[in-house]
């Protein structure tokens, strides 16, 4: 099994921060969304006291990688969430796309090599959420 990012919604954990702050501030999105990207302590800081089992919050983003795996493996995935969507790109080759709540899910409550490789994606496309996670020192 081989998982390799390829892209994922720009600023995201940013705009996690921004969903959090809608819910809780009374300025508009779009503003929120500009004092975040100038400020990424404080962006920092809400997403440590974000409770990650939470979901709603962690929905506004993509996340796409190739995956090289067998059919069980594949199986596997799409029998533990219904979220992960998959298109098979030829024999053994597979295009992933999640959002970051499929991603955390998947990663808290399952072992195995492809847990490791999601959660080790996280470094790149969330760092915070990833220490959040204990991603350090994996």
């Amino acid at each position: 099994m081989k998982l390799e990012l390829i892209e994922f919604t720009p600023h995201l954990e940013e705009i996690v921060a921004v969903a959090v702050l809608t819910t809780t501030a009374g300025s508009t999105p779009s503003r929120l969304f500009r004092r975040a990207t100038k400020n990424p302590d404080r962006v920092k800081a809400i997403l440590k006291g974000l409770q990650l089992q939470h979901g709603s919050v962690l929905e506004h983003n993509r996340v796409d990688w190739l995956l090289d795996a067998s059919d069980g493996e594949v199986l596997h995935l799409l029998l533990k969430s219904k979220f992960f969507n998959l298109t098979n790109l030829k024999e053994g080759v597979w295009l992933l796309s999640a959002n970051l709540r499929t991603i955390i899910e998947f990663v808290t409550a399952e072992k195995g090599p492809i847990r490791d490789a999601l959660l080790n994606s996280m470094k790149t496309l969330a760092p915070n959420m990833y220490r959040c996670l204990g991603g350090e020192g994996l």
